[in-house]
């Protein structure tokens, strides 16, 4: 013999009428989970305007990233969180397209700064202000002052 069970909006089966308010499953209070879904969906929703204009996600990080000055490799793959290999791999590309030049550091000639180009920031500079209308659009619902101590708790749990 079948049983039905009653499901949540996840799928999830519901819990036994015990009378009781059902205490939340340990998932929906997991605060590793609560980021990554939260980051799953709002730079999903980025991601996809980013696709209708082919811009490929990694090259839109690294051009965010030296929006503001130039960076080494090791600090712009902290940045973009991706392996050192994998940045200068990108970056390879990225020269041949004309977005991003490769310098010796001043400061130690064994060290690689890399910066945009006057393409790569005429090309960033839109995507900028993309990116800064649909971080309004996410925080509308949580006020200006929520939304302010949202960003400065997660700059510092981020760290």
């Amino acid at each position: 013999m079948r049983t039905a069970f009653a499901a949540d909006e996840q799928g999830r089966p519901a819990p036994a009428d015990t009378g009781l308010a059902p205490s939340p499953a340990f998932i929906d209070t997991y605060l590793a989970y609560l980021l990554a879904r939260a980051s799953h969906r709002v730079s999903g929703q980025f991601h996809e305007a980013l696709r209708a204009r082919r811009v490929p996600v990694m090259h839109w990080r690294v051009m965010a990233a030296l929006r503001d000055g130039p960076m080494s490799i090791k600090a712009l793959g902290d940045v973009v969180l991706a392996q050192q290999s994998t940045v200068s791999k990108l970056l390879d590309r990225m020269a041949d397209a004309g977005l991003v030049r490769r310098e010796a550091a001043a400061h130690d000639r064994r060290s690689v700064m890399v910066s945009l180009t006057a393409r790569g920031i005429r090309e960033v500079d839109p995507l900028i202000a993309m990116a800064r209308a649909h971080e309004r659009s996410v925080l509308e619902p949580f006020g200006e002052e929520s939304a302010r101590r949202l960003i400065q708790s997660l700059r510092q749990l981020a760290g």
